[in-house]
């Protein structure tokens, strides 16, 4: 039987935030909590969405870069003090994956994110409406089940899955992202391909999933070097278009490039770059045991067979100025035995077609770390 999975309502285009504030009247919210971050009030963005919300909106823009359960229970008391009936989040993943455990925690079934993390069962029936509104081009945490935080900052990220987790509404506007600096662009447009290519492979198939996916995939590879350009509105919503699919592609699983990048994921480096440096070594191990899906994923691409994706990503690296390793990225890690163990620990093995062994993913940790 193939997995049916719930997806958001979806407006999509130029302008589709001033849309807001019918689509709150059919959710029944008359007090939203407009959750942000310091960069995007900084530069106007969080003001520009309030002024097609309701004047009873309260506004919480202290969104960590990397999201922490402290964070989402700080949000949380603004949300129960303030007495708000539903979620706006407006940003990336932080702050979409902190206002996704601000909707469970209205549900009741805990008290603090620390109790929610890797705990679905305690999110109950009743959690609050979430509208998300992206500004990056790739988390797809407007579309996907899952949120991550982390429960200290120097730590590993913690996710958390589940259908009660999906936005109700997802508002994708290309016109949020124009002040997105290009190097985030590039981070997380590599994301958004990371999550299309991965949640393809990711067993077992579902065919409007893979096809949402696949789609994904070409958009993402073709469009993020023209959506780093002031003037590449067409390519940033062709990214945004990308990162609602890979979002779709998560409720099917991920893969080693994601276990390898969360393994990694106790520094203060972006979660896109480390996917970027990591995805060629991965899609080159995958498309040995995969074939058959590689070739479909090649073609997606425009490339000859499963064989070339690997070298057609580290060009795309290349032409985005990425780094060639997690070294010369900046990471130190405290122990390659360690990493190792937590990369075959990684629930992303479970879903993909081949799960990496041992020696795998200490081939692929020497690569990145020499």
């Amino acid at each position: 039987m193939v997995p049916v999975f719930p997806l958001p309502r979806l407006i999509f285009g130029f302008g589709a935030r001033t849309l807001l504030m019918a689509e709150l009247k059919l959710l029944g919210v008359e007090k939203p909590l407009l959750l942000s971050d310091a960069g995007l009030e900084r530069v106007g963005l969080v003001d520009e969405v309030a002024r097609s919300l309701p004047q009873t909106t309260v506004r919480w823009a202290n969104v960590p870069e990397n999201p922490t359960a402290a964070g989402a229970d700080e949000a949380f008391a603004v949300y129960r003090s303030e007495g708000c009936d539903g979620v706006v989040a407006l940003g990336g993943g932080s702050v979409i994956d902190t206002a996704k455990f601000v909707a469970a925690l209205a549900s009741g079934g805990a008290r603090l994110s620390s109790e929610l993390l890797g705990r679905p069962d305690l999110i109950g029936a009743n959690v609050a409406p979430l509208i998300a509104i992206p500004t990056t081009v790739g988390t797809g945490s407007e579309s996907s089940p899952v949120s991550a935080l982390h429960l200290a900052p120097d730590t590993i990220p913690v996710g958390t899955r589940s259908p009660r987790l999906v936005p109700r509404l997802a508002v994708c506007d290309p016109e949020l992202a124009r002040s997105l600096p290009p190097r985030l662009i590039a981070a997380t447009g590599m994301d958004a391909l990371s999550h299309c290519l991965e949640g393809f492979f990711a067993e077992p198939a579902n065919p409007l999933v893979d096809a949402l996916a696949l789609d994904g995939l070409a958009k993402a590879y073709h469009a993020i070097p023209g959506a780093m350009r002031p003037d590449g509105d067409e390519h940033r919503a062709a990214l945004m278009a990308a990162a609602f699919a890979g979002g779709a592609a998560i409720h099917k699983g991920l893969g080693p490039a994601h276990a390898v990048a969360t393994a990694c994921g106790d520094q203060d480096l972006h979660h896109g770059t480390m996917i970027a440096i990591a995805l060629p070594f991965t899609a080159e191990l995958i498309a040995i045991h995969a074939p058959e899906k590689a070739n479909r994923a090649a073609a997606a691409l425009g490339l000859s067979s499963g064989a070339d994706i690997a070298g057609a990503l580290r060009d795309l690296n290349a032409v985005l100025d990425f780094p060639l390793s997690y070294r010369q990225a900046g990471y130190a890690p405290h122990s390659l035995q360690a990493l190792v163990d937590e990369m075959l620990r990684s629930h992303f093995n479970r879903t993909s077609p081949y799960a990496p062994t041992e020696k795998d993913y200490r081939q692929i940790a020497h690569a990145l770390l020499d």
